[in-house]
């Protein structure tokens, strides 16, 4: 293991008061919250509606008790720069003075030893070209990994809830992504068939993406989308804990991508009941890395976990052939006439994702 850096982490919010103060008193129960510099990005309301929010944020800031930490710094915009705007500000500023760092949005609650996690594995993993990035966040899937190890590799999606990146592994991807590179290569990627094994998955959703329109915008910058594509085409990991760091406190309708689903059992990544779900309760942390790389098994676990309903596969699989016959004027034009059918049938038919790309079709 390389020397430990104590990477600072950022937070962008707004005005989810109760789960950013939430957030960053589960911070605080951390060991290494001490060797730790924490940014807050805090954005100018751009509604009515997020003033009392707002505020209640500006109160907690201005009257907590944050010496816990190595440092605690507060950049309050002036104006309302939207949460991509807001993060790569905050970003842009660390690029100048760390090699390293641990972004989270402003709904998470962290394990005691969220932070330690991060440290240890980013020191460990950094000289691997391999593995691009450090997840916090782990569904509760029973991993298939050597006894006694505590995290794995997995190449089929990077979840973004609070996750670790390298500054030069991170350059590297934003120069692939900026450039179109997951549009310029979809054809020779789709003929190898490395797409079309994604199309049953939580990744299928990806697909879309790639072929143009509004969504496409999310292949050209870091996200769920983009990494979980580039991780299949190239042959990427990132390290995920077997036990989840991360609780997701967001599913409640409350942040922009997200929108309030009501959740039923623990089945799959659709019905998971993410406000309950376990993490790890240990204090401290020492990496038990997992000394065989279990792609295959743990990749159609998690396919099934996350697997989209029967509407969103009989959509995608639809779309593929035209594709795959057609070219992307056949695509294009089923995508429309799927998107004119959500007017006939039931929405949930195809959930939420699969809506919204072929949604931006119709009309």
């Amino acid at each position: 293991m390389n020397e430990i850096v104590y990477a600072p982490i950022i937070i962008p919010t707004l005005c989810r008061h109760k789960h950013f103060k939430n957030q960053v008193e589960s911070l605080k129960k951390n060991a290494w919250a001490k060797y730790t510099d924490v940014y807050i990005g805090l954005d100018y309301p751009a509604k009515a509606e997020h003033w009392d929010g707002y505020k209640k944020i500006c109160e907690y800031l201005d009257n907590g008790d944050f010496s816990v930490f190595k440092s605690f710094n507060v950049i309050r915009r002036e104006k309302n720069c939207g949460p991509d705007q807001n993060t790569q500000l905050l970003l842009n500023d660390l690029f100048k003075r760390y090699d390293r760092w641990i972004l989270a949005e402003d709904d998470m609650i962290f394990s005691q030893n969220f932070l330690e996690y991060m440290d240890k594995c980013l020191a460990l993993y950094e000289d691997n070209d391999d593995v691009i990035a450090i997840n916090g966040y782990s569904y509760p899937i029973d991993w298939v990994s050597e006894k006694d190890a505590n995290i794995i590799f997995q190449s089929s999606i990077c979840i973004t809830w609070g996750v670790g990146y390298w500054k030069e592994k991170y350059d590297k991807l934003v120069e692939y992504l900026s450039d179109g590179y997951l549009t310029k290569t979809f054809d020779k990627n789709f003929k190898t068939g490395k797409l079309d094994k994604m199309i049953k998955s939580r990744r299928g959703a990806y697909i879309g993406g790639s072929l143009g329109g509004r969504k496409s915008s999310y292949v050209n910058k870091i996200c769920d989308y983009s990494l979980g594509l580039y991780l299949a085409i190239e042959d990427k990991y990132v390290v995920t804990p077997v036990i989840s760091k991360v609780r997701n406190m967001g599913m409640d309708g409350s942040g922009v991508n997200q929108k309030k689903v009501k959740r039923k059992n623990n089945k799959n990544s659709w019905t998971l009941d993410y406000n309950n779900q376990a993490i790890d309760t240990n204090e401290r942390f020492e990496p038990k890395p997992d000394k065989y790389i279990y792609r295959k098994e743990n990749k159609e676990l998690l396919d099934k976990f996350s697997a989209k309903s029967l509407g969103f596969r009989i959509a995608t699989t639809v779309m593929i052939t035209a594709y795959r016959i057609m070219g992307i004027k056949g695509y294009k034009f089923i995508v429309k006439k799927l998107a004119k059918l959500l007017g006939l049938v039931k929405k949930d038919f195809f959930n939420d994702v699969t809506f919204e790309y072929l949604e931006e079709y119709n009309g």
